[in-house]
């Protein structure tokens, strides 16, 4: 979360659109910027367990981290083709995720396009639990959880693609995780027969954002951080 933000800071001194691909070296939670984790989270039981804790530079509710991609990017609005008189456009800047689901054989869907939204819209302290407009919907099912922060004319963005969630395990730290939760969030290996290796997972992701965008992403820039 550190390197996130320091990637926001960093375009607002230089320019230089980024987009980081991550994962996690053991399970997290991230809590949003107005959040107060000890009202989410079993604090205690995190640290004796090794499970990290970290605060986002964005909004938005906890979110549980482990078996997923990560991703993150900043750039201008023009970058990605969002009008100057557009707020928030989440439908075109949610469009390369979109196809990174078509890609994979899924049929994406935003939230605000499935029956029984306005029933079902509802912020939630927990990310995985809200159905918001552009939350994106696999089979009627939410799946990842994606947030934006903004200065002006940039943008900056993060979010995960769950290949799998081990509720039973996240149950141990989370307060008030609904009993039913899997019955309305779901991950890559809950649609797809194979999961494929994350490897490869993130170079389509890499296809999808460069595709949509139509930008030319110089991988020679790109270095690894731990």
């Amino acid at each position: 979360m550190a390197l996130d933000a320091e990637i926001f800071k960093s375009y607002l001194k230089d320019g230089v659109g980024v987009l980081r691909l991550y994962r996690w070296q053991a399970p997290a939670f991230t809590y949003g910027f107005s959040q107060e984790p000890k009202n989410q989270l079993d604090l205690s039981a995190c640290a004796a367990d090794g499970v990290g804790v970290a605060k986002r530079i964005t909004g938005g509710g906890t979110l549980f981290h482990d078996d997923e991609i990560t991703y993150s990017f900043v750039c201008s609005k023009t970058d990605v083709g969002e009008p100057e008189g557009v707020f928030v456009d989440y439908r075109n800047l949610c469009a390369f995720l979109m196809r990174f689901y078509a890609s994979l054989g899924l049929a994406p869907a935003f939230a605000l396009e499935a029956a029984g939204f306005k029933d079902r819209c509802a912020p939630h302290e927990l990310c995985s639990a809200a159905h918001e407009k552009y939350d994106i919907l696999i089979n009627g099912r939410k799946i990842g959880g994606n947030a934006q922060k903004r200065n002006r004319q940039v943008i900056f963005q993060h979010g995960s693609i769950p290949c799998s969630i081990n509720w039973d395990f996240a149950r141990k730290y989370i307060h008030s995780l609904p009993k039913d939760i899997s019955a309305y969030v779901t991950t890559l290996s809950d649609e797809l027969k194979a999961v494929s290796e994350k490897d490869i997972l993130e170079q389509k992701l890499i296809d999808a954002f460069a595709h949509t965008f139509k930008v030319n992403l110089d991988e020679s820039a790109c270095r690894q951080c731990t």
